[in-house]
């Protein structure tokens, strides 16, 4: 077993919980059961929160799934950026709607549209390592957003765009589009003529109002205290920051930090609590470390006292959490 910490990247809020609850469904359909920790606010869901159904999904070895979740997803899961998607004057304009507010609602990916006289591309490229979980999480966001503009275009229009996908063809893609697989990256490329075309479905007032609301959402998440904050914990030295090194880090008082915790309904040892829980649990699944070594890496003085903390997150003793998860 590899004695490593999982990316800093994967304790940042990055899906929206909509998502996830439309992949258990999905698990559901197949006959899985699995537990996820779902945020206790309204918070995006970490890669961390979500490992433990990717892995019940076995999504490593069958990452053909995500057609089967990207098809699940509705219009209305991606709220106020679906409908400023289908009340967009063109479907030029939607994929560009799209590219510019798809991150309110899933972070793996950098969403880029640019247009030259011959086609408008929509791109998507990873912004953090997905590591096993990469080729699934591309499959399903890329088949539920190009969805949505197929939609946007219909099908005989859609027939004309080329879909260019980044992993292999082994699992055919039941879409309209021309499909090329094994592609540098995911892309959908749209003729000139059908960006274009106006949206039958478009709607000026329900556009600037989505729109509105899509901005307020996309700073709030961009500006997110709490999600800074669980990056850091533990920090890059594998530390565990004190209130004070987080509020100097975030150029704040001690003072000021609490308050705006609070207005989230959250306190800091609420927060560093949460890390800890999520970071034994990856050592003791993910490690072959001794307890007294995790009680350590965690900052804690004693194994009796890690135990103590261990039991009240997870109702039962580091050991058992570790024998059962490799049962």
């Amino acid at each position: 077993m590899q004695e490593i910490s999982p990316p800093p990247a994967w304790r940042e809020g990055v899906i929206h919980p909509a998502y996830v609850r439309i992949a258990l469904v999905l698990a559901e359909r197949l006959g899985l059961r699995v537990d996820v920790r779902m945020p206790d606010t309204s918070r995006m869901v970490t890669l961390m929160d979500m490992q433990p159904l990717l892995e019940k999904l076995d999504v490593e070895v069958n990452p053909y799934l995500g057609i089967d979740l990207g098809s699940l997803i509705p219009a209305s899961a991606h709220g106020a950026m679906g409908y400023a998607v289908v009340s967009s004057a063109t479907v030029g304009e939607a994929m560009h709607t799209l590219a510019r507010y798809a991150s309110m609602r899933n972070r793996f990916f950098q969403y880029t549209c640019q247009s030259d006289a011959h086609e408008t591309r929509l791109i998507l490229l990873p912004r953090m390592p997905l590591g096993v979980f990469q080729n699934f999480c591309e499959i399903g966001t890329a088949v539920s957003i190009f969805k949505m503009i197929q939609g946007v275009a219909g099908d005989e229009a859609a027939s004309r765009m080329v879909f260019e996908a980044h992993w292999e063809g082994l699992v055919s893609l039941s879409v309209p589009m021309v499909m090329n697989y094994s592609q540098p990256y995911t892309a959908l490329r749209v003729p000139t003529e059908i960006a274009r075309r106006a949206n039958p479905t478009s709607d000026e007032k329900l556009y600037a109002h989505a729109c509105r609301s899509c901005e307020e959402e996309l700073s709030a998440i961009d500006g997110n205290l709490i999600s800074r904050l669980r990056v850091s914990m533990p920090d890059d030295k594998q530390e565990w920051p004190t209130l004070k090194n987080s509020a100097e880090r975030l150029a704040m008082s001690p003072r000021t930090l609490i308050r705006h915790l609070a207005a989230a309904g959250v306190t800091y040892q609420s927060l560093i609590d949460d890390a800890r829980s999520e970071m034994a649990c990856w050592y003791l699944k993910k490690t072959s470390l001794p307890v007294s070594a995790v009680a350590e890496r965690l900052g804690f003085s004693d194994d009796t006292n890690f135990s103590r903390s261990f039991r009240r997150w997870r109702n039962m003793t580091p050991l058992q959490f570790r024998k059962s998860v490799k049962l």
